[in-house]
């Protein structure tokens, strides 16, 4: 009876070990997941950037052959002004993807981190639970008197004083 108290405080030791890394394997794994999911929409950002240039490149084309097919130098005059301000808008809108796929490299990284730090302590809170589960089982142990009337530590508990012949040393 007597060790199997012990080996259940083990066991469960061993189990609350178990669970904190499986828990700090889950935090790993939702660690990647943010750092991937910040470079996947980071991609995302600089797509939409580089599809903006795409767009201000063929608007240019096309305002530049119909002034052409009007007759009018497409290069110069009301023609280059609205060229000019869609080549200017869009490179706002280029460098505002720019800087959300920056945002959300970091973004993610941020989140990676957090997670990790999270993995962290739950492997410290699985040893603390584990120690904590094995020193209680020492001491419940320790409270349990065996049948020659010591226990653990070698002095039986709750045991009443009987033999009081012995002088106590003082």
């Amino acid at each position: 009876m007597h060790v199997a108290f012990l080996a259940l405080s083990a066991v469960q030791a061993v189990g609350t070990i178990q669970q904190g890394k499986a828990q700090k394997r889950m935090y790993d794994l939702k660690a990647r997941q943010a750092e991937l999911s910040g470079r996947r929409d980071a991609l995302n950002y600089s797509k939409q950037g580089v599809e903006v240039l795409e767009r201000q490149r063929k608007l240019a084309s096309t305002i530049f052959a119909r002034a052409g097919a009007g007759g009018v130098d497409p290069f110069s005059g009301s023609s280059m002004t609205v060229s000019q301000y869609n080549a200017f808008k869009a490179g706002e809108e280029y460098n505002l993807g720019i800087e959300n796929a920056d945002m959300a490299i970091a973004g993610g990284l941020a989140q990676s981190q957090s997670l990790q730090v999270a993995g962290k302590q739950a492997m410290k809170s699985a040893y603390m639970g584990a120690i904590a589960s094995v020193a209680g089982g020492i001491y419940g142990y320790s409270k349990l008197a065996t049948p020659g009337g010591s226990s653990f530590f070698g002095r039986a508990t709750g045991a009443p004083v009987t033999d009081l012949s012995v002088p106590l040393k003082g």
